[in-house]
């Protein structure tokens, strides 16, 4: 756990969740308002019995939401965004220059954006995919994208074009379009790029890694409350009420992201024909319309078919 962990992630969980934020924020809120009892009293001692018990149970839940999603039968709906089938055109980076049979049939396709049913206006950076302005992510502000927590997305495909023989200048130039690919992990932001593209990196690359760090603060946070069990007060604070409230926001803010990706997920291979239907876990009943409707409440807007992934910012943010 690290201090600019604690200070700007809460920022990044705001970003990621937007009105859904509102639920860690509220537990949170009300756990502190009850921490004012004296520490001797059954209330106090019960909430910091269950903060704890939180956060050994989001840890839990944590493990082994990304265990499943690594095996084979749950982790299909991870590996369906791997081979990217909303591309519409080849990859330019690996073609050789020549009009080949399938530049021909495929020009219908290119045609159309697949996420919006609308002329192209331009191409991804990342899968060239052609994509009209509605379906691209322009970017987050910069302010916050190229703050503290940037790094690179796509790690694997920049060192395979670093070792490509064939045609290195064009290994170079995907190399910087994957270097300026990046991410920051605090306040949940990425670089323009195509819907399909920005909804991979959100749920599995960014998010992903983002709940990580939540589920780590949310433990470290829990142990600290057996090391401050004495008062010791911060600006008129007590530093043990510190450490529960941030254990308790992060552990429900951990199950909230987690939740979010999977939603997310679910929603956009629903709302896209290209995507594979099989690849949804068969315990989520799509037929369910109680269950569809809390899925699709904790889903990213952005996932749902002709929806604008650009997030709206503060104006003082976008300002450049």
């Amino acid at each position: 756990m690290t201090v600019l962990q604690v200070t700007f992630q809460p920022f990044g969980v705001l970003n990621a969740l937007r009105a859904r934020f509102a639920i860690p924020f509220v537990v949170t809120l009300l756990l502190r308002i009850a921490l004012f009892a004296p520490k001797e009293t059954f209330v106090y001692k019960t909430l910091d019995g269950c903060t704890v018990m939180l956060a050994v149970a989001a840890t839990a839940v944590s493990m082994l939401y990304f265990v499943l999603i690594e095996s084979e039968d749950f982790g299909k709906i991870r590996s369906v965004f791997d081979s990217r089938p909303w591309r519409n055109t080849e990859n330019v980076y690996l073609t050789s220059g020549s009009p080949t049979a399938a530049n021909t049939q495929d020009a219908t396709k290119r045609s159309t954006c697949p996420f919006t049913n609308k002329a192209p206006k331009g191409v991804c950076p990342i899968c060239c995919t052609c994509t009209s302005r509605d379906g691209y992510h322009h970017g987050d502000p910069q302010k916050l994208h190229n703050a503290v927590g940037v790094s690179m997305i796509e790690y694997e495909m920049a060192r395979k074009a670093t070792e490509r023989e064939d045609s290195p200048i064009l290994g170079r130039v995907q190399l910087d379009a994957l270097v300026n690919y990046r991410a920051n992990y605090f306040f949940g932001t990425i670089s323009p790029s195509c819907k399909g593209c920005y909804m991979k990196s959100w749920c599995w690359n960014v998010a992903y890694r983002m709940t990580w760090q939540s589920a780590i603060i949310a433990f470290n946070s829990m142990l600290a409350t057996f090391i401050f069990k004495n008062d010791i007060t911060i600006v008129y604070a007590d530093l043990k009420n510190i450490c529960l409230c941030v254990s308790a926001f992060f552990s429900v803010s951990t199950v909230c992201m987690q939740l979010s990706i999977l939603a997310t997920a679910v929603v956009f291979i629903l709302e896209h024909p290209f995507m594979d239907k099989s690849s949804i876990p068969k315990w989520i009943d799509v037929s369910n319309a109680t269950l569809m409707e809390w899925i699709y409440y904790f889903a990213n807007p952005a996932s749902k078919f002709g929806t604008v992934p650009t997030k709206k910012y503060w104006a003082w943010l976008e300002e450049k």
